[in-house]
């Protein structure tokens, strides 16, 4: 194996905590370093997030970008056993498989747990779209392995606490739903108002927010009224002209009141002027 390795002093890092741009800090630091080539085949995914996929198109254009241009940056990992363990560069490690690279270049540090799960927090919360799936397992291994606070996690990260609760919450969701969140299919605001839901509950939510495009406010709605039996109303526009005119996309029957949402704001305002016209007669 490679004997070319960098040391990151842990406090140091957590300092940087503090700032927007440790992780390019961090680059700056290893790219110092003189880089050396292993055969992809010898490294392995992070094994605190493996469990949550890429998104196929962010893979493919990252293959594509490899393909072309070839990787600048390398790859950050630490060794184990006979191989490696991906830290940093998750995205290109994906990428460079998807276009069958056979080497890549690298830099190997020898960081502990808690230093790599430090460094894919700060990875994480620095990308403009990072991952909340893999921002929970983040927090999560933290947690348990290293006995970090919600408040410490939130500092860290520069979340409320509650957001780091939220965070943590929608790793309580089933499998299904974690994946579909992971790779946008459902997003953040979707998940969180379903995490307090049965499975049963969540399952029969997501067939109804894919079915009938539920905004992120519908969803709240329908999981506090959960246990009131709300109902859901599709609307039928070919019978009723004017849900068309006004844009209505979802009725929600609670209890007495109708409650409606709508395409726009500007068809909403109209809708409740007409109203007014209405009652004012």
């Amino acid at each position: 194996m490679p004997k070319k390795t960098f040391n990151t002093d842990l406090t140091a890092l957590i300092k940087k905590f503090k700032k927007n741009d440790v992780i390019a800090e961090i680059e700056k630091e290893y790219q110092r370093q003189a880089a050396t080539t292993v055969p992809l085949s010898l490294i392995d995914d992070n094994s605190f997030i493996k469990r949550v996929p890429l998104k196929k198109e962010v893979v493919e254009r990252m293959a594509k970008s490899l393909e072309e241009k070839g990787i600048y940056n390398p790859l950050v990992i630490r060794p184990r056993s006979h191989h490696y363990e991906l830290i940093l560069g998750r995205r290109r490690y994906f990428g460079a498989k998807k276009a069958n690279l056979k080497t890549v270049p690298v830099v190997i540090t020898e960081a502990e747990d808690e230093e790599v799960l430090l460094m894919l927090l700060a990875d994480n919360r620095d990308m403009r779209d990072g991952n909340m799936i893999e921002m929970g397992y983040i927090y999560e291994a933290l947690v348990t392995k290293f006995h970090y606070t919600q408040q410490m996690l939130g500092e860290l990260s520069h979340q409320s606490r509650s957001q780091v609760t939220n965070t943590l919450r929608l790793l309580k969701l089933p499998d299904n739903v974690i994946r579909e969140v992971a790779v946008g299919k459902l997003s953040y605001g979707h998940a969180r108002a379903l995490a307090p839901l049965s499975e049963d509950e969540i399952n029969e939510m997501v067939s109804l927010i894919h079915k009938n495009h539920l905004s992120v406010r519908d969803t709240e709605i329908l999981s506090k009224k959960s246990l009131d039996k709300t109902d859901f109303i599709k609307p039928k526009v070919e019978e009723n002209p004017l849900l068309k005119t006004f844009g209505i996309t979802n009725i929600i029957q609670e209890k007495e009141r109708l409650l409606f949402t709508f395409k726009s704001e500007e068809l909403q305002k109209s809708f409740l002027e007409q109203i007014k016209k209405l009652t004012d007669k």
